[in-house]
């Protein structure tokens, strides 16, 4: 099957190539300036377009000072919108001139845009953004000064263990590996986030707008700036450039002074010495970053630190008027029909490669935009600057249009959801419209849309926001709907066309059953879907499908069971327990692989009873039995050809809904959705423990593991189910799970109670909810009693929040998540949680910034209260003497200035460690399914060893997810790191190491800076810096990942064991043995505690550490360590096994050097006693203290350094890095 698929995906791509991508031309070309340089070159290809070509020059630091100009080639004009390879007579090595062009007021503003940009580097301050550092990486800060070269393969020697060159200093020097991590240090100390300063202030001048006579002149718009030599220059900008006017605040004179220039910077640096000096500073500032540091993202979300350091603000006059520089005095171009655009997009055409790219390409980028307007919106609404449609009914039900986009509440402002749990139930199908937008996105069904959607989640509200509906707001919703319900089937519609256009490919994809449904006349309506989604004709003739959250069926098994009381347990909230649709794919996929099965016994049996009717007619020769197995090869070949259509299996998802069916033919329907169900709790979600057991998941905070689940179809309800039976298998590999989902159910709840009380807060009050929220539920054992922050004049009883306690806190979240959960959770379970990993995930739901500081939860020590007492005490006394000397009439102006009250926290969170609340979003992002399929099969042929054709896959796939999704993507951050890995065991170190780097930067600014994949990526980065040679380097990368690592997840995860055990290999080959060796005992440490002492895994890393210790010289540790692996080893693996061989030679090599120790130690002492009998003071005998070179245990250094021995050793690491 795997090979069929593979091999259909390679067609598909040879089919959808167009035949002139076979050879992709590159040519260079010259640019002639008209200043310096005086000309420049730039290679690119045929099918770049103008436009991108001149967006480059604009990006380059050489370049950077020319936006408005325009190419030309032989005098002739070139129009930004073709292709080059499009240009009349153009060559691969044409020259082509960079012409000034007139400015229009839109030029200039762009002008000054871009030249604000540039002025901020590469991490610009922006107070205006939804969250603080946005989008930021610290590759370049964790880099630092390279001082090593990449060493050639050819060139590399064996490492000479024994040098007498000083130990380099590395990360690890002088460091104590085992001190935890400082949240604190979180920013990496060479983190440069402010750029150089080349202006004091440029702003728009007062004298704007142009005055009409003026406008006659050419004059575009008026500035003013202030530079670095303190002095206040006019300028205005016109038709021909900028020139130097000779204006100030109180006189208008636009006359010009001599000083001009086309392009704003020139005439900057022409009029201010140290604006020219610091450009050129600023411009090395950010050449220093890596190309994709620097770029914006703008193709998907970006990610938001949760722990930050309190921003620097600046005072910057032009900060308010960037509406008017992006958008124009009358902001015409901000306004856009975000409806119109998407769909537009996705009637593009995609008959080949390059339509369905520039289709995915426009598609994700206006969503992405639209994203962000949504957010800005939904705060906007959240926050009560936006007035309701409909402002006379009560507030849960209000509308609302904003910036082209309608927003309502995630609630059930409509009674629509009364019988199934009402405003929980509404909160959950807001999540599942979501997903089913998702899911039909995927599908991308011809003639059928859906609307852009993003829910966000803030203070405490949910907002739901969708674009805007041609003509929705011009009549009845009921003319409007032609599939489906709107009064929960009292009234329902069934639009032939519509029926048809789902059958077609949504049916299809999804398994959907065709079904009756019956309305409150009793007449019988076919429909695919649910008679809740709804159909609905746009006044643009589009078909849009809405409420897409029932496309699954209902979870019977769960719904049954929990949405009752019994034993103890109250009932399920809500009734929306609907199946996830990874879960249906699996289950039709098993039935699918039975029918197969039985199909293929049945065939067999008709065979086989030919075959016998065959034997027993003809017996004996050797003809006959080839004949014989001929006969079975080609019944072989009739089996694989089984018809696959006769498989009928769909999926009714009206069925235990409240919808009215025939009875006649639901019977049989709701067999088969209660046999799904039931697969989802017997089989689903046992057999994940299992994965989890192998180590074929290994999630490391609660997002992954909620991935995992949901990619295995299994809804987080299950998370109680799936901690009981991980405790209950008692399984030590996998008790990190048990912790990660027992941390994941209370995070949830938390969550859950932290957003109802959010809700009733204003903006000011939200930091005193939040801090005395995670007081009671981190701070409890520094302070058992934590008092809440109130605002002025404000009683305790006044809020519900400031009510709670830790002992309430955790009775309310004990009910939460046996409520939501069915779990009992005890009060071990409040009391193992972590500080910071429990605190991270609770920001990165809720949507908090947090100070990065470190927080403490633990009781003052005895010492700490004594020298506190004294501390009070000294206070005391400077006050009464300040009295006594005031009373005397004294004053003393240094006792009042050195005279402060200690500070100290009574808690361990204040108000004002709450740097932001930010928005929670969710998206129904677009995907490029032929990027993607490339992806795995390029991943699949490599798996089957065609690594050149899987090679090509993965260029193929790396070039289309970079033109559709753009360089900062999660996904292309994947398939960076997917194809480093392949160069990296090809030995192609330089590519290896740049995808890589990509593979880092893309991740931290899309995932996060801390999240396991930007972690694991570094990890890598490390790795493949060591085998470039730059070991240090490598160093810094793998200290960097597990600081980040030990803030994240904590010592003793089995994973940690790989990376201490790669950290340890290149301490080594720094001939740092001792540090190398307290790597490797914290490796065995873990192995041993997870997998025991007597498993293979275990005994390699003490055979390791053997190896480690007699590096180090301490050979009694080495032959202690040697030994339990070799007892393992001949237990597990029998004697022949090449591992208990090599244990074995080891362990001899050690025991024979313990002997010859223990003579010399016996006849260094028998020395020692005659001198002490003889009393005669001389100097100790050299042998008193064996120095390393000296023993003789030459052949096993010689073993060390061996080929074999390194190649094991390599081929260890390798393994283990797997």
């Amino acid at each position: 099957m795997a090979e069929v698929k593979e091999q259909q995906l390679v067609e598909n791509l040879d089919s959808q190539a167009p035949p002139e991508e076979v050879i992709d031309e590159t040519f260079h070309i010259t640019i002639k300036l008209p200043g310096k340089p005086h000309e420049i070159k730039i290679i690119t290809s045929p099918r770049e377009s103008i436009q991108d070509i001149k967006q480059s020059i604009m990006e380059s630091p050489e370049t950077c000072v020319h936006s408005c100009f325009y190419l030309s080639f032989n005098g002739k004009r070139i129009n930004d919108f073709i292709e080059l390879g499009e240009v009349e007579g153009i060559t691969a090595d044409s020259v082509l001139e960079l012409v000034e062009a007139n400015y229009t007021e839109h030029d200039v503003r762009l002008h000054i845009t871009r030249l604000r940009d540039l002025l901020g580097g590469p991490y610009k301050p922006n107070p205006s953004s939804i969250g603080i550092d946005p989008a930021i990486s610290f590759l370049t800060a964790v880099t630092g000064e390279i001082d090593e070269e990449i060493v050639p393969e050819a060139e590399k020697k064996l490492d000479d263990l024994f040098s007498d060159e000083p130990i380099p200093e590395h990360t690890f020097t002088n460091k104590d590996i085992n001190e935890p991590f400082k949240l604190s240090n979180i920013v990496p100390s060479g983190f440069q986030k402010v750029a150089p300063q080349c202006l004091r202030s440029l702003t728009l001048s007062g004298w704007n707008p142009v005055p009409h006579q003026r406008k006659l002149k050419g004059d575009l718009m008026y500035l003013v700036v202030t530079t670095l030599e303190n002095d206040t220059v006019h300028i205005t900008a016109s038709t021909k450039g900028f020139f130097v006017n000779n204006s100030n605040h109180h006189v208008f004179d636009p006359s010009p002074k001599r000083v001009s220039a086309h392009s704003l910077i020139t005439l900057l640096q022409k009029i201010s010495p140290l604006f020219a000096t610091n450009f050129a500073k600023l411009q090395d500032f950010i050449t220093q970053h890596h190309m994709l540091e620097v770029l914006p993202v703008n193709t998907c979300y970006p990610s938001h630190p949760w722990a930050v350091e309190s921003p620097e603000h600046f005072y910057d006059p032009a900060r308010p008027v960037e509406p008017l520089l992006n958008f124009g005095a009358d902001a015409v171009e901000s306004l856009r029909d975000w409806n119109d655009e998407l769909q537009s997009h996705r009637e593009l055409p995609k008959t080949n490669l390059q339509e369905r790219v520039l289709r995915e390409r426009l598609i994700t980028k206006v969503q992405a935009e639209f994203t962000e307007a949504a957010v800005r919106g939904a705060m906007a609404v959240v926050n009560g600057s936006v007035l309701p449609l409909n402002p006379l009914e009560p507030e849960a039900s209000h509308m609302y249009v904003y910036n082209n986009i309608f927003f309502s509440k995630g609630n059930d402002g409509r009674g629509t959801f009364e019988n199934l749990g009402a405003d929980e139930a509404a909160h959950v199908a807001t999540g599942k419209d979501l997903e089913g937008v998702k899911l039909l996105n995927s599908i991308d069904p011809e003639g059928l849309y859906t609307l852009a959607s993003v829910i966000v989640d803030y203070k405490g509200v949910r907002i739901v926001a969708q674009s805007i509906v041609p003509g929705i707001f011009r009549r009845q919703d009921e003319d409007a709907i032609v599939y489906g319900s709107v009064d929960n089937g009292a009234k329902i519609s069934s639009d032939s066309k519509f029926h048809e256009t789902i059958g077609k490919e949504i049916a299809k994809s999804l398994h959907l059953e065709e079904h009756a449904v019956i309305d409150e006349k009793g007449d019988k309506h076919t429909l695919f879907t649910s008679q809740e989604t709804k159909g609905l004709l746009g006044a643009d003739g589009r078909r849009y499908m809405l409420d897409l959250y029932r496309l699954n069926p209902v979870d019977i098994e769960f719904q049954e069971n929990e949405c009752i009381e019994k034993d103890d347990k109250p009932a399920y909230p809500h009734k929306m327990t609907l199946l996830r649709p990874e879960l249906m794919s699996l289950f039709w996929e098993q039935k699918f692989r039975q029918w197969v099965k039985e199909k293929t016994e049945q065939i067999r049996k008709e065979r086989g009873i030919v075959a016998d009717t065959e034997k027993k007619k003809t017996e004996g020769s050797a003809e006959e039995n080839k004949a014989e197995e001929d006969k079975k090869e080609e019944q072989q070949e009739e089996e694989i050809k089984i018809d696959v259509n006769e498989f009928q299996l769909n999926f009714n998802p009206d069925v235990f809904t409240s919808a009215k069916q025939p009875t006649d033919e639901i019977k049989k329907q709701e067999d088969i959705i209660r046999e799904a169900s039931k697969f989802l709790r017997d089989e689903v979600v046992p057999s994940i423990v299992l994965d989890f057991a192998s180590y074929a998941i290994s999630p490391l905070d609660g997002d992954a593991l909620t991935k995992a689940m949901h990619r295995r179809g299994i809804n987080m309800r299950y998370l109680g189910k799936l901690a009981e039976l991980v405790s209950l298998s008692k399984d030590k590999r996998i008790e990190h799970i048990f912790h990660l989902a027992i941390r994941e159910m209370i995070v949830r709840a938390s969550k859950r109670v932290l957003r109802n009380y959010l809700v009733d807060c204003s903006m000011e009050e939200a930091p005193l909810c939040v801090s005395h929220f995670l007081n009671c539920l981190l701070g409890a054992k520094f302070n058992p009693k934590p008092l809440p922050v109130l605002p002025e004049g404000a009683n305790r009883n006044d809020y519900t929040w400031s009510q709670l306690t830790p002992h309430t806190l955790r009775n309310l979240l004990t009910k939460q998540v046996l409520l939501r959960f069915r779990y009992k959770l005890t009060e071990e379970d409040f009391d193992q949680l972590k500080l910071v990993p429990t605190l991270r995930e609770i920001c990165l739901r809720v949507g908090i910034q947090i100070q990065a500081r470190d927080y403490r939860t633990e009781p003052y020590t005895e010492e700490e209260r004594a020298a506190h007492a004294a501390e009070d005490a000294a206070y005391q006394a400077a006050i009464e003497r300040k009295k006594q000397e005031s009373n005397r009439g004294k004053k003393s102006k240094k006792s009042n200035a050195n005279l402060q009250r200690p500070s100290r926290r009574t808690t361990t969170f204040l108000p004002d460690d709450i740097m932001n609340i930010m928005p929670a979003v969710k998206q129904a992002a677009a995907r490029s399914v032929f990027a993607e399929e490339t992806f795995e099969a390029g991943k699949m042929s490599i798996a089957q060893g065609h690594k050149q054709l899987g090679l090509e896959l993965l260029l193929e796939s790396l070039a289309l997810h970079e033109q559709t999704y753009g360089f900062l993507h999660p996904e292309t951050s994947k398939c960076y790191a997917t194809l480093a890995m392949i160069y990296h065991h090809n030995e192609d170190r330089e590519s290896a190491l740049d995808l890589q780097r990509k593979a880092v930067i893309s991740a931290e600014r899309t995932c996060g800076i801390d999240h396991p994949e930007t972690i694991h990526h570094y990890l890598n980065l490390g790795l493949f810096e060591h085998a470039a040679g730059r070991t240090k380097l490598a160093l810094r990368y793998i200290g960097h990942a597990l600081n980040y690592w030990n803030l994240l997840i904590g010592p003793g995860h089995p994973d940690s064991a790989t990376a201490d055990n790669n950290a340890g290999v290149m301490l080594q080959s720094l001939r740092d043995y001792p540090t190398s060796t307290k790597f490797f005992e914290r490796a065995c440490e873990t192995q041993e505690t997870v997998l025991g002492k007597d498993h293979v895994i275990t005994a390699t890393g003490y055979h390791v550490l053997a190896k480690a210790y007699t590096l180090e010289g301490d050979f009694t540790k080495a032959l202690a360590a040697e030994k339990i692996a070799y007892g393992v080893f001949e237990k597990k693996l029998g004697p022949e096994d090449p591992r208990t061989k090599d244990s074995d030679l080891w362990l001899k090599e050690l025991t024979s050097n313990a002997v010859l120790m223990a003579q010399r130690a016996r006849q260094q002492q028998q020395q020692q006693q005659q001198q002490q009998q003889t009393r005669v003071m001389a100097t100790p005998a050299s042998t008193s203290e064996p120095v390393r070179g000296d023993l003789p245990i030459d052949q096993v250094l010689q073993y060390i350094n061996s080929p074999s021995s390194t190649s094991k050793k390599g081929k260890k690491k390798n393994q283990k890095k797997k």
